[in-house]
Order: C-alpha cells, then structure tokens, then sequence
C-alpha cells in the first residue's frame, strides 16, 4: 500500500480525532528527519502521547520515537515560542488540506500545517505574521517569509458545506471528462471519495458533468452529506489497498481498528524514504541485477563444461567419424559422403543443406 497524501475528506476524520488534544500541553519539540516534526504532548486523561507531521502527507499518532538527532534551528524556534504551549483549537482551514493548531504560551500563536503539494510547517503570531518556516518561498500569490503575513491559499469549494445550486453550477461548466473527475478536483473530494460519492447516490460516474440532472444533484448532495456525518465518528478501515475513516459503500473491510490515525501508524502506507534508503534501495537493486548476471553466466560456464566433458569422453569415436569424412570427402562428392555416414550406427541425421552431421552421444 502507498499513499501520496491524505486527501481532505481524510484530514477532516483526523482532525475531529485531535479534538480531545485541546487543552493538551507540548512537553517537547523534534525534528527527526528533514520533513518530519514530532510533537510530544500530554493530554488530561492520556498522558504522554507523539503526534507526527509529514507535510505534505499526512498527520497521525504514533509509538515510536528516533534517537534524538541534534535539534535543527527550525525545532529549536518552536521550542522557544510554543514549548509548554497550551492548545487553544485545531481546526481545518475550510475543506482545504491545511491544519491550524491554535496555541498559547503567553501569547497566540498559530502552527499551520500545509498537506498539500510539498507541504510546509508555518509558525505565526496572533496576527498571522509568518514568524518561522520549514520551508521559506514566494509564489505568483503567495509569499511564506519571516515577518511577512500568513496568507492561507485561494479558498476552492468546500464540500462540507456546498448547495444543490452550487454543484449545479459548477457541473454545468466543468469541462472534465466525467462526474467522477469533477467531483475529485473541482469539489476536492479526491478520485476515492468522488466514487463513493457517486456510488451512494446511484448516479453513473462516467457521465459528463453538464449532463447531470437537478435530481440527480440532489442525490450527490444527499451522499456527501452522508459522508460528512460519517466523519464525525472516524474508524480505521483496512482494505487491500486502502485506509479509510468510514466503511465503503458494499465493500468489507479486512480489518478495523477504533480511529483512523492509528490505522495510518499502523499500516504506514505513506512510503517516507530518506536519501540514504533511495541510495541502498538503488545499489541493492544493482547488485540484484549483477548476481543474476553472474547466475546465468555460470549456468552457461556448466552447460559448456559439461558438452566439454562429453566431446572428450567420446573422443576416439568422434576422431574416426572426422577420418571417415575426411577420407571421403577426398574421392566422392558430398552427396556420396551423406550416404556412407548414414550407415554408421551413431549418425541420426546429416545434413547436406547446412553440412552438418548430428551423432548421438
């Protein structure tokens, strides 16, 4: 199994799974790999618990816990401002794939956590100044900088709160290639969802969006609402290829476990690999090809030595058979020479075309 990220409709399970860590307290702060943040906190009634951030993948309780690497100057910036931090909130930024932690240590302060594209972790002050980033950039529209202001990503369509009208709309002017791709993209559900959407409305997915009728809107609407509702109480479903926070519609799970970050740490579908996993895994894969190499060479050296072996056992009966031709071969034409070794008893075929006489051994 391997996930590229979360979708939204699955940050929206995960973040109703956070609601019990308001009023939770950071005790410590790490930064274990490059793009990967992990929070220990404690929450009444829980005790110590480690919440990882891959941004740009996904967000999930976890058990385990790398050595202890030097803190990079990222870690150590949020050690300063929200280190024994109280959380005030955690929310979704509408049906986008961002994260806000609300937090307080004298101050406000807000942690955001981008799902999306590459992913970044942003710290801001009350106000949304960018006080420190993983990743520091500008863009056409956005700009992440020190001391610049936090702007969130140009708002899509919400799903969770989307109108008939709305979704009519926005059908009738997609220009995607069937419902099931416009629902995915255009309305944010993500390929999985659009087709459960679609599924649980008993509309066909193939269809063009213009050609959805206002009945069959209201259907679509009815199944999103539906699965929203869901969201409220999230399981973790494992399928084969799978990890949802809700049961699919005429699909049995192979297995569920009570919330759906913990399936997420336990099957870790996202494949998170550092630079020095790609260079082993490419060097393995190398060597692989090379021993296989040396495996069919090897079968070639034996099957030779074997024909070898067989030709010098035989040796004194081969040398006539090569006298014989030779001597005929002197006095008659080849036509002569085929008939004459024929009558020898270990000839089975010879082959005038290709000049070639075949003994059995």
């Amino acid at each position: 199994m391997n996930k590229k990220s979360i979708s939204s409709v699955e940050l929206t399970a995960i973040v109703e799974e956070l609601q019990f860590l308001v009023k939770g307290k950071f005790t410590q702060i790490y930064h274990q790999e490059k793009r990967e943040l992990l929070l220990q906190l404690h929450a009444s009634g829980k005790g110590k618990l480690l919440l990882k951030i891959i941004p740009g993948k996904y967000v999930c309780f976890t058990k385990t816990k790398q050595s202890q690497l030097r803190p990079t100057g990222f870690c150590m910036l949020l050690r300063k401002y929200i280190g024994n931090g109280f959380i005030r909130s955690i929310k979704q930024q509408g049906a986008e794939r961002i994260l806000v932690m609300e937090i307080e240590r004298k101050e406000t302060y807000y942690l955001i956590f981008e799902l999306f594209s590459k992913g970044n972790i942003i710290l801001t002050d009350k106000d949304y100044t960018v006080i420190g980033a993983l990743d520091q950039n500008t863009w056409k529209n956005r700009t992440i900088r020190t001391r610049y202001p936090y702007v969130f990503p140009e708002v899509r369509v919400n799903w969770k709160k989307i109108t008939p009208k709305q979704l009519k709309e926005l059908l009738q002017k997609s220009e995607k290639k069937n419902l099931a791709t416009a629902l995915a993209t255009e309305v944010g559900l993500g390929g999985l969802y659009a087709e459960e959407v679609c599924l649980k409305a008993t509309v066909d997915k193939t269809v063009l969006p213009p050609e959805v009728s206002a009945v069959q809107v209201k259907s679509l609407i009815a199944a999103i609402d539906e699965i929203h509702k869901a969201l409220k109480k999230p399981t973790g479903n494992i399928y084969e290829n799978e990890i949802t926070p809700f049961i699919l519609e005429g699909k049995k799970p192979l297995k569920t476990v009570t919330s759906y970050t913990s399936a997420l740490d336990l099957l870790k579908p996202f494949q998170v690999t550092s630079p020095y996993e790609k260079k082993i895994a490419t060097i393995g894969r190398m060597i692989g090809r090379q021993e296989e190499a040396l495996n069919n060479l090897q079968k070639k050296i034996d099957l030779n030595k074997q024909k070898g072996e067989l030709i010098y056992g035989q040796y004194q009966p081969l040398s006539k058979l090569l006298s014989i031709v030779k001597t005929l071969r002197e006095k008659k034409t080849w036509n002569d020479v085929g008939t004459e070794l024929k009558k020898e008893k270990k000839i089975t075929q010879v082959n005038l075309k290709k000049k070639s006489v075949t003994i059995e051994l």
